[in-house]
C-alpha cells in the first residue's frame, strides 16, 4: 500500500513537471510566432512555398484588415497548418477558425458586390426600356403638338387673309364714300349757284327791272341768263328766242314772247329739280356706302378678334411644342447616357465578378490546406520548419514570456482572432 501510494505520487509529480514543461514550450513558440510576425507582408522563406495559397488569400484580405494582424496570421497560418487536422490543439484550431471566418465574411461581402452590381445593370436595362416607353410616347405627343402647330398657324394665316380682306373692303368703301361726298358737294353748290344766277339775272330780265339807261347792265345778265339756258340744255330756237324776249319791255311783250319767257323759266325750274335729284340720288348712295363702311368695320373687327384668338392659340400651340420637343430631346439625351452608364457598371460587375472568382480560388486553395491529413510535402533542399515545442525556450520573467506584442493582441482581440495566455496554451496543449 505504501509502495502504491509512492508510485501515485510519482506519476503526480512527473504529471505536474510535464504540464510545465509544456507551458513553457507554448510561450516559446507564441514568443516565437510574434517575432515573426514583424516580418513585412508577402515575405517569407523558400520551405514555406506549401503554404503560398495562405499568403495569397492573407494578401487578398489585407486591405481589409489592419496590417499588423494580416503579419500576425501570416506568421501563424503556416504552424497552425502544417499540424494534421487531428494533432491540431486549440490555439492552431482558433488561427484557422478564424482565417475561416474572414474567408467566409469576405465571400459574403463579394458576392453582395455581384449581387448589387447585377442589380443595377437590371436596374439600367429596367430604365432603359423605360425610357424608351418614354420616348415613344413623347415622340407621338410631339408629332401631335407639331401637327397642332400646323394647323393652328393655317388658321392663324387664314385669319390675317380674312382681315386684309375686310380692310381693303372698308377703305375700298371709304374711298367711294369720299367720291360719291365729293361730287354731292359739287352738286349742291353747283344747285346753290344755279338758283343764284336765276335770282341775280333771270328775275331781273323777266320783271323788266333794267330801265333803258342801264341796258350794258341788261345785257350782261341776258349773257348770264343764256349761260344758264345752256347748262339747262334747251333748245337751239329757244336758247336764241330768250335774249330778244328778255330785251323787250314788259308792257310792250307779245303773247309769244310771254310763251318764250315761259318755256325758258319752266326748262330753268326742271334743271334745279334735276340737280335736286341728283343730289338725292348721291345722297342715298352717301347712305349707302356708310352702312358699307360700318358693315365693313365691324366685320373688320370680329376678324381682327378671331386673328387674335388665333394668334394666341398659334402661340400656344409653339410653346406646346417647344415642350414636348424638349421631352424628347431630354429622354433621347439620357438614352444617350445609357450606353456609358452600362459601360461602367458591365465594367463594374466583371470586376466585382473577377474578384469574387479569384476569392473563391484563393478560398480553395486554404481549404485544400486546411483540411489535409497529413503532413505537409517540404522541398528536399529546404530546411524543414523547426517545431519550436520540442526546444527548451531560455527563462523568461513571467509577465512577458510566450506573450505576442500588445498591439498584435488588441488588434487580434478587435478582429476576433485568438489570443492565449500561455497558460491557457498550455493546457489546451
Amino acid at each position: 500500500m505504501p509502495r502504491a501510494a509512492a508510485a501515485v505520487k510519482r506519476s503526480a509529480t512527473a504529471a505536474l513537471e510535464g504540464a510545465a514543461k509544456d507551458r513553457a514550450l507554448k510561450s516559446a513558440k507564441l514568443a516565437a510566432l510574434a517575432a515573426a510576425a514583424e516580418v513585412p507582408s508577402q515575405a517569407f522563406e523558400p520551405e514555406l512555398e506549401w503554404c503560398r495559397p495562405a499568403f495569397d488569400l492573407l494578401d487578398f484580405l489585407g486591405d481589409s484588415l489592419p496590417p499588423a494582424c494580416v503579419d500576425m496570421l501570416r506568421a501563424a497560418a503556416p504552424h497552425a497548418l502544417d499540424a494534421k487536422v487531428h494533432e491540431r490543439h486549440a490555439y492552431q484550431t482558433a488561427v484557422i477558425d478564424s482565417l475561416a471566418r474572414l474567408c467566409a465574411e469576405a465571400l459574403k461581402s463579394h458576392r453582395a458586390a455581384v449581387a448589387s452590381a447585377e442589380a443595377a445593370v437590371s436596374t439600367l436595362l429596367q430604365d432603359k426600356e423605360r425610357a424608351a416607353e418614354q420616348l415613344a410616347a413623347a415622340t407621338r405627343e410631339e408629332e401631335a403638338k407639331r401637327e397642332a402647330k400646323g394647323v393652328a398657324a393655317t388658321t392663324s394665316k387664314s385669319a390675317e387673309e380674312v382681315v386684309a380682306a375686310t380692310r381693303q373692303v372698308m377703305e375700298s368703301a371709304r374711298k367711294k364714300l369720299e367720291e360719291v361726298e365729293s361730287l354731292a358737294h359739287i352738286v349742291s353748290e353747283a344747285k346753290v349757284g344755279f338758283e343764284k344766277e336765276i335770282e341775280e339775272t333771270w328775275m331781273p330780265l323777266k320783271a323788266g327791272a333794267f330801265p333803258p339807261k342801264e341796258w350794258r347792265a341788261r345785257q350782261k345778265a341776258i349773257a348770264r341768263a343764256s349761260g344758264l339756258l345752256a347748262q339747262a340744255g334747251v333748245p337751239e330756237s329757244l336758247a336764241a328766242a330768250v335774249p330778244l324776249a328778255l330785251k323787250e319791255a314788259v308792257a310792250a311783250r307779245t303773247d309769244f314772247v310771254g310763251t318764250v319767257i315761259e318755256h325758258a323759266e319752266m326748262a330753268l325750274h326742271e334743271h334745279i329739280a334735276s340737280i335736286t335729284s341728283q343730289i338725292e340720288e348721291q345722297q342715298a348712295s352717301i347712305d349707302s356706302q356708310t352702312q358699307v363702311i360700318v358693315a365693313a368695320e365691324g366685320e373688320a373687327k370680329a376678324a381682327e378678334a378671331e386673328l387674335d384668338a388665333t394668334m394666341q392659340a398659334c402661340i400656344d400651340a409653339e410653346n406646346t411644342w417647344v415642350d414636348a420637343d424638349a421631352v424628347v430631346r431630354d429622354v433621347t439625351a439620357a438614352i444617350a447616357g445609357f450606353g456609358k452608364k452600362g459601360e461602367q457598371l458591365d465594367a463594374e460587375l466583371a470586376a466585382s465578378k473577377a474578384s469574387l472568382d479569384k476569392l473563391q480560388s484563393l478560398v480553395g486553395g486554404f481549404e485544400g490546406l486546411r483540411d489535409v491529413t497529413e503532413a505537409q510535402p517540404k522541398d528536399a533542399a529546404a530546411e524543414p520548419l523547426k517545431d519550436i515545442s520540442a526546444e527548451e525556450p531560455e527563462e523568461k520573467p513571467a509577465d512577458s514570456a510566450g506573450q505576442p506584442p500588445a498591439e498584435c493582441s488588441a488588434e487580434a482581440a478587435a478582429d476576433g482572432l485568438p489570443v492565449e495566455a500561455p497558460e491557457a496554451a498550455a493546457v489546451d496543449a
